[in-house]
């Protein structure tokens, strides 16, 4: 074909495309999308945009889909990565291969497990390969393209649309070319419609450009022979090409009008089969098998499909090189235009694709390639094709269930139960599969079968529970509830063998979300008690147990010692680590922890799981656990601390789907980020990250972590002069947590409504209200909780202030609460002078400013200065300049650049880009009044 497309009419689109690549070489990140039909000219574009690159200096890495491939995790990726990182050698490559960059290309590389499945897996690996395009654009900007992406496998296709919701602030131009989605969702659909892309739509080619394509040897068309191109391909400047060429082949004159008759015959079909058959049968042969193997395949493994010997083989390759049909590229058969490979197997009848595909199984196997590259061709060959089919279509199911591909391992195990239809165990496996690919009334007919065949009770349990998963979909929880009771019911009475707490985990796990179901929930899992928490279920259990115990007007060290032995010692960690149900079941059993001032474990079980997930977590693997730290900086009053690790989780979510746990996690981390900024006096900041998540979650206002938000929108309102609206807040939390049957004192609802009832003037009510919080929290038992509601009581009760606030102080010194002993201090230094007793008062003031400082409360730290000055002490106002105007994020920046971390490092600890450390570091360096690194460790003093 000749080349004279070049960029015709193609103008405007490279423009774009150019500044595009102008914007990451200046550091800003873009997407550009080049979209539309078979020929229409996407490769053209691709090509024309690495050569722009390649004048500006980018890194170029590239990828193209296959059809073959598409059921391949990763292919695509693999294509990317691996020869982009063979480049390099010496310090540049230790330096791609440290930290999550390694641990991606080992991810890729290693053969799943069962364990390794599930979306924490997944999302693991997706941040891993974001660091590897973050690390190959820190040497130089760099551009990444991947043409024929409608035919992209999954797993990479999700990577693309991960990579371009972070890509803002890295100088990397993603350029995906593809055909127009055949589906409305999906990660193709999602890179199609992205917003924030730069969307390109080829249109077809004007009669002139036609006609200029049409130019051979220096001849003009005839306009009436330009005309009839046009008209007969539509402006499609590949398939115009082709039939230029084939013109030229039947000898036709360009220049002559009559040639225009010959074009209206001539329509795609007709050319290609005109093109096949001039071609010999050992290059047609050789044609066929190439486009059953993809769109390339190695020259010796299509010569064997093709049952050709090396003489043949040449010959047959030389004939499809010069009829345009192939191109050899690297070693590699490449068809010149998926358009032309599928036009070959367009003309194989059914029965011949599939012993072809028979022959590639047999040939590939006979080689020693891949399961997965084995497995593709099986699933569209006869049974029987090799004697270990259903195992290796197994083993490729597998591997794509793990790498979240549900449909296509779905299409395998189906394939594989077709070799062994009575195999219950392959059954089960295809179960799971559709349960995972969202068909569960199919996936709910086999794992019933499979868990009555089930040759041990576990196999039964675990199959059983993935049933009433699918009934839960199907019916809803309730009858999925009902299902599992059913099941236990009839199960052997052999006391908690391991089989049973399959099921009563996963029951207790439905139950826990039904407010209706959480008493009789509360009363079958006081069975589990006496577990010793050596099993993942056993453990799941504790952890429910000691949730459920937190509102059960339990004390404190009992549910502690529940929480602590579902823990393990960091043995429920482990479980999540090997790809357990997630963390929520070990994020319930530390909030407990943490809830019981059992503070030393609680950290302990932070500090584990902050070591594993800077060594290959996700963003909301990190996430969860900056939240659990931001409630336990609150909970002992570190309010550094707690605005740092609520800026992280956010900054770690910015970009994940705004989805139920998501919403969770960021109501959470919201929730005490604001009683920070509120302790620090930032009252608009506060403001700020409430109303980003109302606008970002208003789906999820029922979640129970964003009915809590109800307690800060009640202190604001009562930092912003509005009791009444404070009491309006705190009241709603209360009917909602005593609705769901979850009250306990540490959510303390009952102490912001009786502060603003006090405000209100309705003593009695505040009173009423305080006194109950107070009974609630004696009756739970822990140092943080009663010190608090003394201190609350005291400021409405008048008469019995000073001796409520001494009590609480006895309390809060033997707890780890320090923001509340300051309270405490500070308001018994208040009551002290306003009953005259001014030398009294002078202590607890000066030790509650000395300990508001410590534990970073701008706002008590001034009323106690105030308190003191009142006093005739003249302490200086806080001015803050220096270390103390930094924000909670600058300064944890700062302080791990101080501890020798570099920018890359960092990035990777909080799991945000390196152009965020760099801002962030600029910004402290302005507000210290340095110049560099080595200046900080002074200046933060």
């Amino acid at each position: 074909m000749s080349d004279t497309t070049g960029t015709l009419e193609r103008e405007n689109e490279l423009v774009r495309i150019a500044a595009a690549l102008e914007a990451a070489a200046d550091g800003s990140g873009r997407v550009v999308i080049i979209e539309g039909p078979a020929g229409i000219g996407k490769t053209r574009l691709t090509q024309e945009t690495r050569a722009l690159a390649k004048v500006r200096g980018f890194g170029r890495i590239q990828a193209t889909g296959d059809e073959l491939e598409s059921a391949m995790p990763w292919s695509v990726v693999r294509q990317l990565v691996e020869r982009s990182i063979s480049r390099y050698g010496g310090e540049a490559r230790a330096r791609l291969m440290a930290g999550p960059s390694g641990a991606a290309l080992t991810a890729l590389g290693e053969a799943p497990s069962e364990a390794a499945g599930g979306d924490a897996a997944l999302a693991r690996t997706l941040h891993a390969l974001w660091w590897v395009a973050a690390d190959l654009a820190s040497f130089r900007p760099l551009l990444i393209t991947v043409d024929d992406a409608q035919w992209a496998d999954l797993a990479s296709l999700r990577f693309l649309v991960y990579l371009t919701r972070r890509i803002a602030d890295l100088p990397i131009t993603l350029v995906v070319a593809t055909r127009p989605p055949q589906e409305r969702s999906g990660p193709l659909a999602e890179l199609s419609a992205g917003r924030d892309a730069e969307r390109i739509l080829p249109r077809p080619l004007s009669a002139g450009a036609v006609a200029a394509l049409s130019i051979r040897g220096g001849i003009e068309p005839a306009a009436e022979v330009a005309a009839a191109v046009h008209a007969a391909t539509g402006g499609n400047p590949f398939l115009a090409g082709l039939l230029v060429d084939e013109l030229e082949i039947r000898g036709a004159r360009l220049d002559e009008p009559s040639a225009a008759g010959i074009v209206t015959g001539l329509g795609p079909s007709a050319i290609f089969r005109a093109l096949l058959a001039r071609l010999p049968t050992d290059a047609i042969a050789l044609a066929s098998s190439a486009a059953v193997l993809g769109s390339h395949s190695e020259p010796r493994v299509a010569g064997w499909v093709a049952e050709l010997d090396d003489v043949r083989l040449a010959a047959a390759m030389d004939a499809l090189v010069a009829g345009h049909v192939l191109s050899t590229e690297e070693d590699q058969l490449v068809f010149v235009h998926p358009v032309v490979r599928e036009a070959v197997l367009g003309q194989l009848r059914p029965g011949e694709r599939s012993s072809l595909h028979a022959k590639a199984a047999r040939t590939l196997r006979e080689a020693g390639a891949p399961v997965a590259r084995v497995a593709a061709h099986l699933a569209l060959a006869p049974t029987g094709t090799l004697p270990d089919a259903a195992t290796l279509l197994r083993a490729a199911g597998a591997e794509l269930l793990a790498d979240g591909d549900a449909a296509s391992a779905v299409e395998h195990l189906t394939r594989a139960l077709a070799e062994t239809p009575r195999d219950h165990d392959l059954r089960a496996d295809l179960g799971y599969a559709l349960l995972r690919a969202g068909k569960p009334g199919r996936a709910r007919q086999l794992l019933r079968e499979a868990a009555v065949a089930a040759s041990n009770p576990r196999d039964n349990a675990q199959r059983h529970t993935a049933a009433a998963s699918a009934t839960s979909l199907l019916d809803g929880p309730k009858a999925a509830i009902a299902e599992l009771r059913t099941i236990l019911d009839a199960w052997p009475d052999l006391g908690n063998d391991p089989a049973r707490l399959v099921l009563e985990a996963r029951l207790a796990a439905m139950c826990s979300l039904l407010p209706d179901e959480s008493l009789q929930l509360a009363q079958r899992l006081l069975g589990f008690a006496e577990l010793p928490g050596r099993t993942p279920e056993e453990r799941t259990l504790l952890a429910l147990l000691a949730q459920r115990e937190r509102y059960c007007k339990r004390p404190a060290q009992d549910v502690a010692v529940l929480a602590a032995r579902a823990l393990g010692s960091g043995a429920f960690l482990e479980d999540v680590a090997d790809g357990a149900d997630g963390m929520v079941g070990w994020v319930v059993a530390v909030m407990a922890l943490v809830a019981t001032d059992a503070i030393v474990p609680a950290a302990a079980e932070i500090a584990g799981a902050r070591a594993r997930v800077r060594q290959g977590g996700s963003p909301m693997e990190f996430a969860m656990v900056s939240m659990l730290a931001a409630w336990l900086g609150w909970r002992t009053g570190d309010v550094g601390a707690v605005a740092g690790e609520a800026d992280a989780v956010i900054a770690a979510l910015a970009d994940e789907e705004p989805g139920t746990q998501a919403a969770a996690v960021r109501a959470t981390a919201t929730h005490f980020g604001i009683l920070a900024a509120l302790e620090q006096g930032d009252r608009s900041a506060a403001v700020g990250m409430l109303a980003a998540f109302d606008e970002l979650h208003a789906e999820h206002t029922q979640l129970i972590p964003a009915t809590r938000l109800n307690d800060p929108r009640a202190i604001l309102a009562l930092a912003s002069d509005e009791p009444a609206r404070a009491y309006e807040f705190a009241m709603a939390l209360g009917d909602a947590v005593l609705a769901a049957d979850l009250d306990t004192p540490t959510v303390p609802w009952r102490s912001t409504a009786a502060l603003a009832a006090l405000r209100l003037g309705e003593d009695g009510q505040a009173r009423a209200l305080a006194t109950e919080h107070l009974h609630m929290a004696r009756l739970w038992g822990t140092g943080t909780d009663v010190g608090a509601a003394l201190r609350v009581l005291a400021r409405i009760g008048v008469q019995r202030r000073v001796e409520l606030l001494e009590e609480s102080i006895v309390v809060l010194e033997n707890s780890p609460a320090r923001l509340e002993l300051a309270r405490a201090l500070v308001d018994l230094g208040e009551a002290l002078r306003v009953a005259r007793r001014r030398k009294d008062a002078h202590d607890p003031l000066r030790r509650g400013a000395e300990l508001a400082a410590v534990c970073g409360s701008r706002v008590l730290r001034q009323r106690a200065l105030d308190g003191l000055a009142s006093l005739g002490d003249r302490p200086r106002k806080m001015m803050f300049s220096g270390h103390e105007s930094l924000t909670a994020s600058e300064r944890r920046v700062a302080q791990l650049a101080v501890d020798g971390r570099s920018n890359r490092d960092i990035a990777q600890e909080l799991f945000v880009t390196p152009k965020t450390v760099e801002n962030q570091l600029g910004r402290a360096y302005i507000k210290l009044g340095i110049t560099g690194r080595r200046q900080l460790s002074d200046a933060l003093g």
